[in-house]
């Protein structure tokens, strides 16, 4: 499969002679190439990239094609998230269209951005902001037996409690960042994450003409503590009129809630790592909130293991009501890691995990541009949702829909449980930890690495028809497999004598349930 890159020039050091380049390739093919190493790389898509260099370091790279030999500074454009032809006119108002590809158009700045920009057509606007790749590790989330205290957990989850939340936050009438509704309800939420016995505070950046906040808030690990997973969702919401009517129920006052939902119930138990919940303001003007943040993170050298992001998760009309989970090259075990943890304790819950770099449109992007592993969480009919951006987008317009969006909180909230590993409710020790073994389970994978052929053993439930499924590291399958489980702990050969060199991961999956294991191929 082919991408195409977009090659910029030298972000922050920029000259007159820089310029920028459309190159053709596949990024997951070209990743650690030397020229890669002299660029810096702004935006990553299934079929294109931003990349800045001098043009001395495109010198023999076959796929370059000038694109723009004036290019000055990363500033000077956004990548603008398009619904179809009228945002490809709405995106020129701001300046000339360098590309339009799928859903974006790049778009340099022929002036400042208009506050509020209400272009027809526009999901976001998107500075061109660095991402860093010499950082970006492949964290793969450990998986183990069936946790009795993840089902609790999950079992704690009020739709009841979840859907009081989100009309409280919908009651405000805007939180457009910029009003005092916004803050208003983000002082709310650090309140009410305190009241569970969760440190809160509110962290403060600058939106130009008014600074705005977000909501930090964490339970330190006892095992772990400098190790963090985060769940979070953006506070901000706009509309056609986003200073006195923007309700934003689904976006986004239904992943704050489910924020909101977690701290709660994970405020009774305790972890071996730590968990951050996080509220973000800014989202709609461009990330500013989360882009702040995970600078920050990334300067503090905070060790962020995964991250879930939630943004819109109650429009699902039957049969599209689907967990919708895109992740870039070094999320994709945690894209897969959400995918079996949904399968085990919200069986309900229909998951797609996709391999996606180019949707960008939320806050998990901040911290792809810091290396960090994340992961959205979103309905998947999310550009057909007629109350997007509208002021219809009310709680009351989504009630048909439940308990989907209910169950796409609980499938966030497992994850970040199951990988922070519950010890116990409050007050309890890790001795008394105990997990039972789970129905589906891949035990081991040998010999790792391996060569010709590999052994998965695993348990299963008697008469059960498995799937044994192989992805590359970048979410890729590439073969797949049934097999027929007698009972207990069954042993499996599988062929990779074709596989090059490198990681990969092995999913089992059937009755609702899943399990994986990564190995290594070294011939």
């Amino acid at each position: 499969m082919k991408l195409v890159i977009l090659a910029l020039a030298l972000a922050g050091s920029a000259s007159a002679s820089d310029c920028l380049y459309l190159i053709e390739a596949d990024y997951r093919d070209i990743a650690g190439e030397p020229w890669l190493s002299r660029s810096e790389v702004y935006y990553i898509a299934t079929d294109f990239m931003l990349v800045s260099a001098v043009p001395e370091a495109m010198s023999g790279v076959r796929f370059a094609k000038p694109l723009d030999a004036s290019f000055e500074a990363p500033g000077d454009y956004v990548i603008v998230h398009i619904s179809g032809p009228e945002g490809v006119l709405s995106a020129a108002e701001l300046g000339p269209v360098m590309l339009q590809r799928g859903g974006i158009a790049l778009v340099r700045l022929s002036g400042g951005i208009p506050e509020p920009f209400l272009g027809r057509g526009l999901h976001l606007l998107q500075p061109l902001r660095p991402i860093s790749l010499d950082h970006a590790q492949a964290f793969v989330p450990p998986m183990r037996g069936y946790d009795d205290y993840v089902a609790d957990i999950v079992a704690a989850v009020s739709e009841a409690g979840f859907q009081g939340f989100i009309q409280h936050l919908q009651d405000y009438g805007t939180r457009y960042s910029s009003t005092d509704s916004y803050d208003t309800a983000a002082a709310w939420v650090r309140d009410t994450i305190e009241g569970y016995g969760i440190d809160a505070e509110l962290q403060y950046f600058s939106m130009g003409s008014y600074d705005c906040e977000n909501v930090v808030a964490e339970k330190p690990g006892l095992t772990y503590p400098d190790k963090i997973y985060i769940i979070c969702g953006h506070l901000d919401c706009t509309s056609p009129s986003p200073y006195s009517n923007a309700p934003g129920a689904d976006d986004n006052a239904s992943g704050s809630a489910a924020v909101v939902e977690a701290a709660r119930v994970m405020s009774a138990y305790n972890f071996k790592y730590t968990i951050r919940f996080l509220c973000f303001g800014g989202e709609e003007q461009g990330l500013y909130g989360s882009a702040y943040y995970a600078d920050q993170a990334s300067s503090a050298g905070d060790d962020i293991l995964g991250v879930v992001n939630l943004d819109m998760i109650l429009y699902g009309p039957p049969g599209q009501n689907v967990f919708w989970v895109p992740y870039n090259s070094q999320s994709t075990g945690l894209g897969l890691a959400v995918d079996a943890i949904c399968d085990t304790y919200v069986p309900a819950l229909n998951v797609l995990p996709e391999y996606n770099p180019g949707l960008t449109a939320s806050d998990h992007a901040s911290f792809w541009n810091e290396g960090y592993t994340a992961v959205l969480g979103i309905e998947h009919e999310v550009y057909g949702n007629p109350y997007y951006h509208q002021t219809s987008d009310i709680l009351s317009n989504y009630m048909s829909y439940f308990p989907f969006g209910t169950n796409c909180a609980r499938g966030a909230i497992a994850t970040i449980a199951y990988l922070a590993e519950p010890l116990g409710p409050t007050g309890t020790g890790e001795s008394q930890w105990d997990p039972v073994d789970e129905p589906l389970d891949v035990l081991s994978i040998g010999p790792n690495p391996a060569s010709l052929m590999i052994e998965a053993s695993l348990t299963a439930p008697g008469g059960m028809s498995v799937e044994l499924a192989m992805f590359d590291m970048a979410g890729r399958l590439i073969s797949s497999q049934e097999v027929q489980c007698a009972g207990g702990i069954q042993s499996f050969g599988i062929g990779i004598g074709d596989l090059p060199d490198g990681v990969f991961f092995l999913r089992a999956s059937g009755g609702g349930m899943s399990d994986f294991l990564r190995f290594v191929v070294a011939h």
